[in-house]
Parts: C-alpha cells; structure tokens; sequence
C-alpha cells in the first residue's frame, strides 16, 4: 500500500521550502462543522492534484489494517450518539524505518501500490468519495534483538473534518 503524507506548517521538513508570494495557509471556518482549520489557499491557476514538494509527501510505502474491535466497550469502527455525533474509524499502519512521520502530520489516500487510483477508505458521506484524511495518534518505533530500527508502528485515527 501507499498513503500521501500532509506535514503542517512549520514542520521541520517544510522549513526549506519556498512558497510563491501569492499562495499561503489560512484559516478558515469549515461550513459544515464550524471548525477552524488551517488550509492551503492557492491564488494562482494551479489544480487540486498538485503537489507541493515537502508539504505533502506521495506515495509512502505502509501497511494498514483497519481496526475491527478495541475491548469490551469501544469498537475500532463505529458511529457514536451523545452529545456530540462522532464518526470513529482506527487503522494500524506500519511505515518503513526511513519514512518520516511525526504525531502533527495526517495521513490521506491510503490506496492500493498496484492501482494507484482507488483508495483503500473512502468518505461515504461526501459527493465524490474523496479519501479518508486521518490524524497521527501515536508512533511507535520498532527494534529488533540487536537494537536496530525494523519499523515504525503508527496508530491512525479518523479526522473530524474532512474534504478539506
């Protein structure tokens, strides 16, 4: 599998990149949530698939499973009603031990190496279907008996606001 990688400002891999004068992030309201979010405005005639080198990292090797169950009383995918609806949704990721993840990026369109167009977790509720963002919960290094770095186990949980 492979998932685009979405460092925030400020990261240290964004330090060294230069942005053109017209193009910034901002902070707007989400008109579906009313959550402010930090998003990328691009002032000139560029298209959505463009990728800004060292703000969104392509097509990283990972290995994702979905999370089907977490215990007696929390389930790995669900929806929760209370006071506030949430759409639960867990996936356990293994990166690579060169890939380059923190718990400020996200990760997005985790799809498939051999077809690169369909992604594995899609939004249902949203025209289009785009790509499931998820946050960075928690990253994890692994080592094997001789204190090398094997892997890096990464816990992946749904992002409120997604579609943007």
């Amino acid at each position: 599998m492979v998932c685009d990688i979405i460092k925030p400002a400020g990261a240290p891999e964004n330090n060294n990149v230069t942005t053109p004068d017209d193009s910034s992030w901002e902070y707007q309201q989400d008109p579906d949530s009313g959550a402010i979010v930090k998003r990328w405005v691009d002032l000139t005639s560029t298209t959505e698939d463009e990728r800004r080198g060292g703000l969104i990292m392509p097509n990283v090797e990972l290995m994702a499973r979905g999370v089907i169950d977490g215990g007696i009383r929390v389930a790995g995918t669900t929806e929760r009603f209370g006071r506030e609806y949430a759409n639960v949704d867990f996936v356990k990721a293994t990166f690579g031990p060169n890939a380059s993840i923190t718990k400020r990026d996200q990760v997005t369109n985790i799809r498939s190496k051999r077809d690169l167009s369909v992604a594995v977790w899609r939004e249902e509720e949203i025209s289009g279907f785009p790509p499931t963002t998820f946050n960075v919960m928690g990253v994890t290094p692994v080592f094997d008996p001789f204190s090398n770095l094997v892997e890096y186990a990464v816990l992946l949980e749904r992002a409120e606001v997604q579609g943007g």
